[in-house]
C-alpha cells in the first residue's frame, strides 16, 4: 500500500504471505516447512544503488521470484520492501526500501547481512551496493535506468564561483562537518565562527552525524538562513565505499534542503581538502549527484576556495551539460 497507493498493488501482484510460510528461526532447511524464511539476523545499511525503476519494472519485481533448479535466490515484496533470501536456507540476506517519485520508483534505503555464518565474512559497501543493483536488474529482467541517466521535470541550474562560503546571498550553505558536528578547522570552523556561540550550543543537541548523511540547522548570525552539515567520506583508495559515500553527501544534503524549503544552495568541494578526496574525481561525483537528484533546489552553487579547484568544477559542470 505504501508504494501503490490507496487503491493498493494491481490484482496479480502477491505479497510474501501468499507465496513463502514462515515457521520460525531455523538455520536448515525442513522438507516439511519448505518455502521457510528467515529474516536478517545482523543488518548492516548500505548505500541504495542509484536506479530509476519503472511501474512495469516494479510490478515484475512485486510479483517476486522463485528459484528454479539451482537459482540461489528468492525475491518477494511486502509493501514498500523488498527482499532477497538464499533459496537453498531460507536466510535473509538483502533488503531494499522504495519511494515513488513522478517518473517511477527509487530505493531510499537498503541493508545487508552482516553474520559471516549466514552471508561473507568481509563485507565491502561498494561490492555489496552494485551487487544489490544487479539482483533488482535479474528480477527485473531487462536493464534500469541509472538516475543519473534521467532528466527530471525539475533540473537546478548549477555554477561554480571563486569566494567565501560564508558570505554567500543563498537560502542555506553546505559546511563539512566532523562527526560531532563540533567546531574544526577549514570550512567548518570559518562557518562556526560566522555563526557565532549559538551554532555549536545547538549542534551539540543534535548528538552527531554519520559519514555520507547530513542534518540542518539554522544559520544564526550568518547571512544564509540554513547551514546543512554534512560528514564526508576519507579517501583511503577507493575501495571503501568513498564515491557512494560522497555521493550521498551531496543528496542527503539536498534532502534537508527541500526540507526546510531552501530553493538556493552553496556547497564547498566537499572531501577535497583534509579528506584527500581527488579533485577531479570528486567534482565528476559532487555534479551528477545534485544533476540527477530528485529536488526542490532551483540554484546550486559550487563554491571553490581556490583557481585549481574552480576549474575542476566549471569543467564537470560543462561536460554533463
Amino acid at each position: 500500500m505504501a508504494l501503490w497507493g490507496p487503491d493498493g498493488p494491481p490484482e496479480d501482484i502477491f505479497g510474501r504471505s501468499d507465496r513463502w510460510s514462515s515457521c520460525g528461526e531455523d538455520d536448515g532447511h525442513d522438507e516439511d516447512c519448505w518455502g521457510h524464511v528467515s529474516p536478517i539476523r545482523e543488518p548492516v545499511a548500505i548505500p541504495p544503488p542509484n536506479m530509476l525503476i519503472s511501474r512495469e519494472e516494479m510490478q515484475t519485481i512485486a510479483m517476486g521470484y522463485q528459484p528454479v533448479w539451482d537459482d540461489k535466490w528468492l525475491a518477494f515484496m511486502e509493501d514498500d520492501r523488498l527482499f532477497f533470501h538464499r533459496s537453498w536456507t531460507g536466510h535473509g540476506i538483502y533488503e531494499a526500501t522504495f519511494a515513488t517519485t513522478e517518473t517511477g520508483f527509487v530505493m531510499i534505503a537498503a541493508c545487508v547481512e552482516s553474520d559471516p555464518a549466514r552471508y561473507r565474512p568481509d563485507l565491502d559497501l561498494i561490492e555489496e551496493c552494485d551487487f544489490l543493483r544487479e539482483m533488482i536488474v535479474y528480477v527485473t529482467g531487462e536493464p534500469t535506468l541509472l538516475l543519473s541517466q534521467t532528466i527530471w521535470s525539475r533540473i537546478p541550474a548549477l555554477e561554480a564561483v571563486l569566494g567565501d562560503i560564508t558570505s554567500q546571498d543563498v537560502d542555506a550553505i553546505v559546511n563539512t562537518a566532523n562527526r560531532d558536528l563540533a567546531d574544526g578547522d577549514g570550512i567548518n570552523g570559518a562557518i562556526h565562527r560566522a555563526a557565532g556561540p549559538e551554532l555549536p550550543r545547538h549542534c551539540r543537541m543534535l548528538g552527531g552525524c554519520d559519514v555520507g548523511r547530513a542534518m540542518v540547522t539554522p544559520g544564526f548570525r550568518l547571512a544564509t538562513r540554513w547551514v546543512i552539515h554534512t560528514v564526508a567520506p576519507k579517501w583511503t583508495g577507493g575501495t571503501r565505499g568513498e564515491p557512494v559515500l560522497l555521493e550521498s553527501c551531496y543528496r542527503e544534503s539536498l534532502a534537508c534542503a527541500d526540507e526546510v524549503g531552501a530553493e538556493s544552495v552553496a556547497f564547498p568541494a566537499i572531501a577535497t581538502g583534509a579528506r584527500g578526496y581527488p579533485l577531479e574525481a570528486a567534482a565528476r561525483i559532487a555534479v551528477d549527484a545534485v544533476r540527477s537528484a530528485s529536488t526542490e533546489v532551483r540554484t546550486i552553487r559550487f563554491v571553490c576556495f581556490d583557481p585549481q579547484t574552480l576549474y575542476a568544477f566549471q569543467s564537470a559542470i560543462e561536460d554533463s551539460a
